[in-house]
């Protein structure tokens, strides 16, 4: 069961997917605030991977992801898998990357960055880091 942390920056995650022309297909969990969010199917696996969270943009069909990292596991082997499969897969064409949202405490922002610079997905512009502030994450 993910913890209301988790929970909660997944929250913070696929609303700026959904600020950003999303629509969410797939959600993993349960969490109060989400709403009709609780009802979507858990999204699907790719690679082996399965995000946190999964949608399509309805004017281009362009798909996203996001995941959630709390503190504890920002950095793990686990979390580099899962960022080198999404980081990296492209729609049909091959030409056009699919978003990634991660959604992390504000203070793990540095630890985030190291994780995308060893992945080589520092610069990349379809990856959107989400960094809140863990005052918003408490009960």
């Amino acid at each position: 069961m993910p913890s209301h942390q988790h929970q909660s920056l997944l929250l913070w995650g696929v609303r700026r997917m959904i600020a950003d022309g999303f629509r969410l297909t797939g959600f993993e969990g349960r969490i109060d605030q989400a709403g009709p969010l609780d009802r979507l199917p858990p999204p699907f696996e790719l690679q082996g991977v399965r995000p946190d969270a999964c949608g399509v943009q309805a004017d281009g069909g362009l798909i996203g992801f996001a995941e959630a990292k709390t503190e504890h596991d920002v950095d793990n082997a686990h979390t580099r898998a899962q960022l080198r499969v999404l980081g990296y897969t492209r729609m049909r064409d091959g030409q056009i990357p699919c978003s990634l949202y991660i959604a992390v405490p504000r203070s793990c922002a540095y630890a985030l960055d190291r994780v995308l610079i060893d992945l080589g997905l520092i610069a990349a512009k379809h990856v959107r880091r989400i960094h809140v502030p863990e005052v918003l994450l408490t009960r």
